[in-house]
């Protein structure tokens, strides 16, 4: 079992115990939990910038704009492959960006040495 299943299920029986029961029910207990889950928020966003600049001076990559990149990657992928099927119904015989070797290692999943 995971943490957070874990957790979960000690929630649920904590909510189980009526002294608890009462304690949510006091506006004050509220009120302090959501104020916890809004500092908590608050934290990761700050945190999150924080890194996105440290990144942006070391002139790395966040992993937002990798995964952003990838989708980009695999979208010309797509595009390609359907303009190699037309060209294949249309029975013309131009080599394909990747087999040509104009896409660079767009096809290849090796890694080109540093």
């Amino acid at each position: 079992m995971d943490l957070k299943q874990r957790f979960m299920n000690k929630a649920f029986e904590l909510m189980q115990d009526p002294r608890v029961a009462k304690a949510v029910q006091n506006p004050r207990v509220m009120q302090t939990l959501l104020n916890a889950l809004k500092l908590r928020s608050q934290l990761e966003q700050n945190l999150d910038k924080g890194v996105k600049v440290v990144a942006k001076r070391l002139h790395l990559a966040t992993e937002s704009e990798v995964r952003e990149l990838r989708r980009a990657v695999h979208r010309l992928e797509r595009e390609l492959d359907q303009v190699d099927q037309v060209d294949k119904q249309r029975g013309t015989k131009k080599p394909s960006a990747r087999n040509a070797g104009h896409a660079g290692n767009a096809g290849n999943k090796e890694r080109a040495p540093e």
